[in-house]
C-alpha cells in the first residue's frame, strides 16, 4: 500500500495510510437494528429477544453471527443474558457509565479531527455542571455523600502521584453528577469529565491543597442541601483552574478559545505543586 505524501495545495496528510475496508458485518447490522428498535420503543427494557435459532432464521444469517451481534449489544450494556429454563437474552436500559464512555470516546475522536477549543469544553462543563451540583444538593443521599467523602479522603493522601490525584478529581465530579439523579444531565457531564485529561494538559502547575479545599467546600454545600452555595463553590473552583492554566495559554500567544484540543500532546501537562490537606 502506498503511503500518501504531504500536499501543500491539497492539504493531504503524510501520516495517513489508507487500508482496504470490509463491508459492514452482518452482526453490526443486526446490532444496529436492535438498537434502533430500542430507541423507537419497539423493544423495551425487560423484553426477551427471540431465541438464537429463531433470530438466525429471521435475519437470514448463521447462529454464530447472531451470537456476535448479541455480544456487541452486551458490550454496550443493552442486553443481559440469563441461563436456565426461563432464560434468554433480555433488553436492558443502558447504564449511564456505559453510554458516557461511548460518548466520551466520540468526543475524543471529534477533538482529534476538528477544532473544538479548550474554552468550548470549559464552557460546556460549567453550564451543565451548574445544574448537576444544584440538583445534587437537593437530592443527594447518605450513600452519595459517603462516596464523595471516600474520594476526598483518598485525594488527601500526600503520597499520591499527580495522575492519581487528577483521576480522583474526575471521580469526585462524576459522583456529584450521579447524585443529581437526572440521567439526561449526568450523561453529558460524565462524558465531558472522561475527556477532561485533555484540558489538564494545559496545566503547568496544580495546587492540590487549594483544589482539595475547593472540593471540600463543594461537598459541604451539597451535604447542607444548599444549591446556591454549591453553585458558587463550583464557579470558584472552575475559575481557579482557569487561572492555573492562564500561564500556559499565554505562552502560546493565543486565548483558550483559539487553542484546539487536537494541538495538545503529551509534552503538555501539569507539574506537581502544593501539599495536601485532609477534608474537614
Amino acid at each position: 500500500m502506498t503511503e500518501t505524501r504531504s500536499d501543500s495545495q491539497g492539504g493531504r496528510s503524510g501520516r495517513f495510510r489508507p487500508a482496504l475496508v470490509e463491508p459492514r458485518s452482518a452482526a453490526d447490522q443486526i446490532a444496529r437494528q436492535l438498537r434502533e428498535a430500542l430507541v423507537r420503543g419497539t423493544l423495551r427494557p425487560g423484553d426477551r429477544l427471540a431465541t438464537e435459532p429463531e433470530m438466525a432464521s429471521e435475519f437470514g444469517v448463521s447462529r454464530a453471527t447472531v451470537r456476535e451481534a448479541i455480544k456487541l449489544l452486551r458490550g454496550h450494556g443493552m442486553l443481559r443474558t440469563q441461563r436456565g429454563a426461563r432464560g434468554g437474552h433480555f433488553v436492558v436500559s443502558p447504564q449511564t457509565d456505559v453510554l458516557a464512555e461511548s460518548v466520551g470516546q466520540t468526543y475524543g475522536l471529534w477533538f482529534d479531527a476538528g477544532d473544538v477549543s479548550v474554552a468550548e469544553v470549559d464552557e460546556a462543563r460549567l453550564v451543565v455542571e451548574r445544574a448537576c451540583v444544584a440538583l445534587a444538593a437537593a437530592r443527594r443521599t447518605d450513600d452519595d455523600l459517603q462516596r464523595m467523602r471516600d474520594i476526598l479522603e483518598a485525594a488527601a493522601q500526600p503520597s499520591l502521584k499527580l495522575a492519581e490525584f487528577l483521576e480522583l478529581e474526575v471521580r469526585f465530579h462524576r459522583e456529584i453528577a450521579r447524585a443529581g439523579r437526572n440521567r439526561l444531565l449526568e450523561l453529558p457531564m460524565t462524558a465531558i469529565h472522561i475527556v477532561r485529561p485533555r484540558t489538564n494538559k494545559l496545566l503547568r502547575r496544580h495546587d492540590r491543597r487549594r483544589v482539595l479545599d475547593q472540593h471540600t467546600a463543594l461537598y459541604v454545600a451539597i451535604e447542607a442541601g444548599d444549591p446556591d452555595r454549591a453553585v458558587k463553590a463550583l464557579e470558584k473552583h472552575v475559575s481557579f483552574l482557569e487561572k492555573e492554566r492562564a500561564a500556559a495559554v499565554a505562552a502560546r500567544h493565543r486565548t483558550a478559545r483559539e487553542i484546539a484540543l487536537a494541538e495538545l500532546d503529551d509534552s503538555d501537562g501539569p507539574a506537581p505543586s502544593g501539599g495536601s490537606r485532609r477534608p474537614r
